[in-house]
C-alpha cells in the first residue's frame, strides 16, 4: 500500500508540474493541411484555416501542415519566443509576415533534425524568438514530420521560456532516474532467479527507457548532420519495441493463472503483427508501421483487460488485484488517448511529452515491478520453504542412516566387550580367507580360552566375571595389530585372525598373549587382584585350500589339546608352548 501511495504522490507531482503559466500571447491559431506538400506561402497567405485550440492532435502522415498565429505584443518589451512541443518534430519553418511579397518575407528553421548550432534556440524543446514590435504580428509555420504528434505551440515572454525549459529538464531527470531504477532492479532480479517473466520487463523498461530520451528530445544534440533521419527510425523502432516487449511480459505474466488456451493464441496473432511492422519501417513505410503500432496499442490493452478476466487459477498477485491493474491501467490510457485529441478539459493543461511519458512509464512500469515484486517474494518464501523441507528430508535422512548405521553396528558387535560378535568375526573371517587363499597369502587362526572362568564367576560373581572379560579383551586388543580380525565367539572363548602372519612369528605372538594375560593386574573395583590366564588353539593355512569353518575346527582341537595338557599355554599344529616357551 505505502507503494501504491508513492506511486500515485510521483504522478499528482507530474501533472503539477505539468501546468504552465497563463500567459500565451497568441490571440488565434489556424492550421491547413498541405496534403501533396507542394504549396508555397503565397498559396497559403490567401487561403483560410481551421481554428484550433492550444493542441493539434494529428496521426503519423507524408502531409505539410501550415500554422497561422496571430501574437499580440508582451506587456514589457517586444520579445517573445514561439515555445512549441514536442521535441520530435522533423522540420518547422517560420515565416515572419510583412509587406510585399510572401516569397521574400524573413524565414528560419528548426526541428530534431537540425544541429544546435542550427537552431534558433539552442535548448531541447523547438522553438523561435520573435520581435512583436506592433500591437499584434501574423507568423507562420510550416511543420513537417513524419512522427504521430500532439502538437503544441505557444508564445511567452523569454524569461518564462527559460522557466519552462527548466521545468521540462528536471521532470526528465525525474523520468529517467525512476525508469533507470526500475531498470537496474529488474536487471538484478534476473541475474538472481532468471525468471523470464522478469527478464521481458527488463527489456521493456530499457525501450521504455530509450524511448523516452528519444522522443523529448534529449538524445538530439547525439544526433549526427550525416544521418538527419536516424532519430526518427529509432524513435519509431522504439515505439514498436515498447508494444512487442508489453505484450510478451503480459503474455509470461498470465502463464501462472491458466488461462484459456485459446487466449494464449490470441498474444501470438498480435505478435505476428510485428515482423510486419518491422518490415515495413526498414523499407520506407514508416508512417504505415507506427499508425497500425498506435492502433495494436489500442487493442492489445482492450485484449489484456479481457484475458485478465478469463484467468482460471489463482496465483501472486490475486486474480482480482491483477484485473484492478489492467482495467485501470486501460482507463488510464483512454484517457491519454483523448488528451490525444484534445477532448478532454485537462488537455489545455499543456500535458506534453515529457508529463505523458513519465506519467505513463511511471504508472505502467510501477504496477508491473510492485506485481513482479510480489510473486518474486511469494518464489522466494517458496523457495525457502523448499529448501527447508529439503534440509528436514537431508537431516532425517542423516538421522535415519545414522541409526541403521548404529543397528548395523550393534548387530555386529558384542555387548560386552565391544569387539565383534560370532557371526561378524566368522563373516571377516570368511572374506579374509578366501583373500589369502586365492592370492597365496599367509593366514593365522587362534582360538582363546579363559582357564577356569567358571570358578572366577562362582568365586566373585557373574557380574566380576564380565568385568574381568572385558578387561582381558583390551589386553588382547593392545597385543594385537591394528590389522588382525578379533572377536568373541563365546561365553569366555575369542579368536583372533592374523593376517598376512604364519609361522615362527605368529607363535610367537600367541606366546606374548599368554604371558600378557598371565601378568596383567586385573582388579575389578579396586579389588583384590584375580589371576587370569589363557590357553590357546592355533592353526596356520600353510597354502591349503579350505573352508573357515574347516579352519576355525582345527584352531578348536588345538585349544581342546591345550586345556588337555594343563591349560596357559599354546598348542600348534600337534607341538604344545608352555607359558610362551617352546616345549
Amino acid at each position: 500500500m505505502n507503494r501504491m501511495l508513492g506511486i500515485a504522490a510521483s504522478i499528482v507531482l507530474c501533472l503539477a508540474a505539468a501546468q504552465a503559466a497563463a500567459s500565451d500571447l497568441i490571440t488565434s491559431r489556424t492550421v491547413l493541411e498541405d496534403r501533396s506538400g507542394t504549396l508555397t506561402i503565397a498559396d497559403v497567405v490567401h487561403r483560410d484555416g481551421t481554428p484550433f485550440g492550444p493542441t493539434l492532435s494529428m496521426r503519423s502522415t507524408n502531409s505539410a501542415l501550415w500554422i497561422r498565429l496571430q501574437v499580440r505584443a508582451p506587456e514589457q518589451g517586444s520579445k517573445a519566443v514561439l515555445y512549441i512541443l514536442p521535441t520530435y518534430l522533423n522540420e518547422i519553418r517560420l515565416y515572419e509576415a510583412g509587406p510585399g511579397d510572401p516569397a521574400h518575407w524573413p524565414t528560419r528553421v528548426t526541428g530534431n533534425r537540425y544541429a544546435f548550432s542550427l537552431r534558433d534556440r539552442a535548448s531541447i524543446p523547438l522553438g523561435f524568438v520573435v520581435d512583436v514590435t506592433a500591437p499584434q504580428a501574423t507568423y507562420y509555420l510550416r511543420i513537417k514530420s513524419r512522427s504521430p504528434l500532439v502538437f503544441n505551440v505557444a508564445a511567452v515572454p523569454p524569461e518564462e521560456a527559460v522557466q519552462r525549459d527548466h521545468r521540462r529538464d528536471l521532470l526528465e531527470v525525474f523520468f529517467l532516474t525512476s525508469m533507470l531504477g526500475l531498470l537496474l532492479w529488474a536487471g538484478h532480479a534476473y541475474l538472481l532467479d532468471r525468471q523470464p517473466v522478469v527478464g521481458l520487463f527488463a527489456l521493456h523498461q530499457a525501450a521504455y527507457t530509450l524511448f523516452g530520451a528519444v522522443a523529448t528530445g534529449y538524445l538530439a544534440p547525439l544526433s549526427s548532420a550525416r544521418f538527419p533521419h536516424a532519430i526518427d527510425g529509432v524513435n519509431a523502432a522504439l515505439y514498436l519495441v515498447i508494444n512487442l516487449t508489453t505484450v510478451l511480459f503480459c503474455r509470461e505474466l498470465f502463464k501462472p493463472y491458466a488461462p484459456p488456451r485459446w487466449a494464449m493464441r490470441g498474444f501470438s496473432l498480435l505478435l505476428w503483427a510485428y515482423p510486419v511492422l518491422f518490415a515495413a519501417l526498414a523499407t520506407g513505410y514508416a508512417p504505415f508501421a507506427v499508425n497500425v503500432n498506435a492502433l495494436l496499442i489500442r487493442v492489445a490493452w482492450l485484449y489484456l483487460v479481457m484475458v485478465a478476466f478469463l484467468l482460471r487459477a489463482e496465483s501472486t498477485p490475486k486474480r482480482r488485484l491483477l484485473q484492478i491493474f489492467f482495467v485501470f491501467v486501460w482507463l488510464n490510457n483512454i484517457a491519454f488517448w483523448y488528451v490525444d485529441h484534445g477532448s478532454l478539459p485537462f488537455a489545455k493543461a499543456d500535458l506534453g511529452m515529457v508529463q505523458i511519458l513519465v506519467v505513463d512509464g511511471l504508472l505502467i512500469g510501477g504496477l508491473f515491478a510492485l506485481m513482479l515484486h510480489a510473486r518474486m517474494r511469494q518464489k522466494l518464501h517458496e523457495g525457502l520453504q523448499s529448501a527447508l523441507d529439503l534440509q528436514w528430508v537431508r537431516e532425517k535422512f542423516e538421522l535415519e542412516h545414522e541409526l541403521k548405521k548404529q543397528i548395523e553396528v550393534q548387530a555386529q558387535t558384542d555387548y560386552l566387550t565391544q569387539l565383534s560378535n560370532r557371526g561378524h568375526f566368522l563373516e571377516l573371517g570368511e572374506r579374509e580367507l578366501a583373500r589369502a587363499i586365492r592370492f597365496q597369502r599367509p593366514l593365522t587362526l587362534l582360538v582363546i580360552d579363559v582357564d577356569h572362568f567358571k570358578k572366577i564367576n562362582d568365586t566373585w560373581g557373574h557380574r566380576t566375571g564380565d568385568t574381568v572379560l572385558q578387561e582381558m579383551a583390551s589386553v588382547l586388543r593392545e597385543g594385537l595389530r591394528t590389522e588382525d580380525i578379533f572377536g568373541r565367539i563365546g561365553g569366555e572363548e575369542f579368536a583372533v585372525v592374523m593376517v598376512e602372519m604364519e609361522g615362527a612369528a605368529s607363535v610367537k605372538v600367541a606366546q606374548r598373549l599368554c604371558v600378557t594375560v598371565t601378568d596383567a593386574l586385573i582388579a575389578p573395583n579396586g579389588a583384590e587382584r584375580i589371576p587370569v590366564s589363557i590357553s590357546i588353539g592355533l592353526t596356520q593355512l600353510q597354502g591349503r585350500s579350505m573352508d573357515f569353518g574347516t579352519l576355525l575346527e582345527e584352531a578348536d582341537q588345538a585349544l581342546y589339546c591345550a586345556k588337555n595338557a594343563g591349560r596357559n599355554q599354546v598348542f600348534v599344529n600337534g607341538q604344545v608352548t608352555a607359558n610362551g616357551l617352546d616345549a
